[in-house]
């Protein structure tokens, strides 16, 4: 295959219409040129530069760009306003004109990036937002251009397998385990919705870091064996739930798959993250949640499923991928939204920029799309010891303001919350 042609797996084709935003600031410098400065050095890294993609979900080989950061791909708006970051995202990417693959849009004292999931999944958003707000010598910039090897799914199923051959039963074993059932089957209620991609919204919180340090305080006496993710999870669902929000008992967490791979291949960019569904219980606590994702994890369930995405792929042969279907004005789905949840963990790359102290607290945070009108998308990012927590959903699935209430509950008292579930629990085991 010629170089200026990219073989695109399974996932890339999956994601390539589906559109992620993230925001970083508030920080001071913000320049258009600079930050097409920053994606021509990315463009230049190499040929094959992962951030020259053209995604088509209906084709197998992509194009390589060139000069990506022309005409409107770097833009000011500083008529947006930025007060409130899940607002300025919604903005953004309801904003006028056709897009290209990757877009940075500077608005006053934050730099926020548009791009298509297909280009990368959020390994490589994280690094794009932060090198649109300041990326001195373009180190980071260069570091975008590596795409994962072709053969990086196979090559991490042989690693992980070969050294746990047992791992395979326990990932059956666990599929069934968190089989979802028909939810027509068992009489669920229904809802109708109208122009669901319509009705998209992102709504955006924060939790200080004083709550933030209470709430490792508690989890490190209380949950045992939790991690960051396990708490986060535990926290949404509870908070979720505490607006009366009848969330379906399955939760999506989202893992990234590179942790299979050899040292040396991960940092390197393409779609290698993975939503898995598993039961919880109604209120899981932090360490209910830590022990399925420890299942999941050592069961190579994440990487297993695109392992078979892959097998579905090469079986079709060459044929052209089939285009998304359009989405129907009218979709009727279980009256019980599905959570999914990312946990991106503490991001010390953003420590080098110009954050401005004006008390405006410092944040990265994005917009995931939730893949359906009955999904709610949820990330969570520790950015200068706060926390930030965007939510993006279907508003005719779920109220804004129950979103809203149930995010600024987490953020304002998560420690009440999780301590109340607790007892609630122990109560009702009693």
């Amino acid at each position: 295959m010629p170089q200026s042609e990219y073989p695109s797996t399974e996932l890339d084709r999956t994601f390539a219409s589906a559109q992620t935003l993230a925001v970083v600031g508030p920080t001071a410098g913000l320049d258009v040129d600079a930050a097409r400065a920053m994606l021509a050095a990315a463009e230049n890294a190499s040929p094959t530069s992962r951030i020259r993609l053209d995604p088509r979900s209906d084709s197998r080989n992509w194009a390589y760009r060139t000069d990506i950061g022309a005409g409107t791909a770097v833009t000011s708006r500083p008529d947006l306003a930025t007060d409130d970051l899940g607002e300025l995202m919604d903005r953004v990417r309801t904003r006028d004109g056709v897009r290209a693959p990757v877009e940075i849009v500077l608005c006053g004292d934050y730099a926020v990036v548009h791009y298509s999931h297909g280009v990368g999944d959020g390994q490589l958003g994280v690094l794009l937002v932060g090198a649109a707000a300041s990326d001195p010598g373009f180190a980071i910039a260069r570091s975008m251009a590596p795409s994962l090897p072709r053969n990086a799914t196979w090559s991490a199923l042989r690693r992980h397998y070969r050294s746990n051959p047992r791992a395979l039963q326990d990932f059956r074993r666990l599929r069934a385990v968190h089989k979802r059932r028909d939810a027509t089957a068992d009489g669920a209620p229904t809802r109708r919705i109208e122009h669901w991609e319509s009705s998209k919204t992102t709504r955006a919180a924060y939790m200080r870091p004083e709550q933030v340090a209470e709430l490792r305080s508690w989890s490190k006496a209380n949950a045992p064996g939790a991690t960051g993710a396990s708490v986060s999870v535990a926290l949404l669902v509870a908070a979720l739930r505490s607006e009366g929000v009848p969330l379906d008992e399955h939760v999506m967490i989202l893992f990234n798959c590179r942790r299979y791979l050899d040292e040396k291949h991960r940092a390197e960019h393409g779609n290698f993250a993975i939503g898995i569904p598993v039961r919880l219980p109604v209120l899981p606590t932090p360490g209910d949640v830590a022990g399925v994702m420890k299942q999941v994890i050592d069961s190579g369930w994440p990487i297993a499923v695109l392992g078979m995405a892959d097998a579905r792929a090469t079986l079709k042969g060459h044929r052209t991928a089939p285009a998304p279907a359009p989405s129907e004005d009218v979709v009727t789905v279980p009256d019980r939204p599905r959570l999914a949840v990312s946990d991106l963990g503490t991001l010390s790359i953003y420590d080098h920029l110009p954050w401005l102290d004006d008390g405006r607290p410092r944040q990265m945070t994005a917009s995931l799309e939730p893949d359906g009108p009955d999904g709610i998308s949820i990330l969570v990012s520790q950015v200068q010891g706060g926390r930030s927590y965007s939510a993006s959903f279907c508003s005719g699935m779920i109220e804004t303001e129950t979103v809203d209430r149930a995010l600024a509950r987490a953020c304002a008292d998560p420690v009440g919350l999780l301590s109340r579930n607790t007892a609630d629990l122990r109560s009702d085991g009693e």
